[in-house]
């Protein structure tokens, strides 16, 4: 999605539905320009097209992180301690949020020194744990339900760290449409993670595979190893195989 996309979301977000004559005094195009991107944007499901404009399609309860992190609390153990081998000496990591992150984040490496950037409240007082993990936390605005920190503030705080690798969680994989999140903030809080590390280590398990959800983050091309679970059906597996992604199964 483009700029003018997002920006058209955004209003969405703010005003439940939008007319196109709105749209082209706000965004200054032509009519022609709005109703491509309103096609565009419902071809994406991200919107619900009517006479004359546009409407938000209808979101879903946002589960609280204590809800979250009693779900498949075995499988997101196992992908935790899978994920903490690929840590090495002296390696800055990012650490997103997320039940799945949690449980990389009570099972770190002890054996040797490394850095953690987080914007989580949570995964940053659970990594402060380990006394050989130097913690850095982003500053931002707090997404409560998640302990998070999202907005300008953490975006930027984020693009001025290197990484050598980030763990990703994510609302849902899809072989189309790749990673997709339930929140638009937190998805641009990934981007950036991945945007500034050399490499993409994606910690999901097997509910979340073709599951499609609001924001866009990336594409599976650019994921490089997904840790999952033995749930994830063999020809989604060889699928992921198929594109080049790594997969473990934990």
């Amino acid at each position: 999605m483009d700029e003018r996309h997002q920006k058209i979301l955004e209003i969405l977000d703010e005003e439940k539905s939008v007319d196109i004559h709105y749209l082209k005094q706000v965004l200054a195009v032509s009519e022609p320009t709005i109703r491509n991107d309103l096609r565009f944007l419902e071809s994406e499901n991200k919107l619900q097209r009517i006479h004359g404009g546009a409407i938000q399609l209808p979101k879903t309860k946002e589960v609280s992180y204590s809800q979250r992190a009693v779900v498949r609390q075995s499988e997101k153990e196992r992908i935790g301690r899978a994920a903490r081998e690929f840590i090495q000496k002296g390696e800055t990591v990012f650490l997103d949020a997320g039940s799945t992150i949690m449980a990389l984040a009570e099972q770190l490496p002890s054996g040797f020194e490394f850095n953690a950037v987080t914007a989580a409240l949570h995964i940053a007082l659970e990594a402060g744990k380990h006394p050989n993990v130097s913690v850095h936390l982003v500053g931002g605005m707090l997404r409560s339900s998640l302990q998070e920190l999202i907005g300008p503030k953490a975006i930027q705080g984020i693009r001025e760290v290197h990484a050598h690798k980030v763990f990703l969680s994510i609302s849902g994989v899809d072989l189309a449409k790749g990673i997709t999140e339930n929140h638009v903030f937190s998805a641009e809080v990934k981007k950036a993670m991945v945007e500034s590390a050399d490499q993409v280590i994606l910690l999901a398990d097997s509910s979340k595979m073709g599951k499609v959800y609001f924001a866009d983050v990336l594409p599976l091309t650019e994921v490089d190893v997904i840790i999952t679970d033995s749930g994830i059906s063999p020809e989604f597996h060889q699928s992921l195989l198929d594109m080049g992604v790594e997969v473990i199964i934990a």
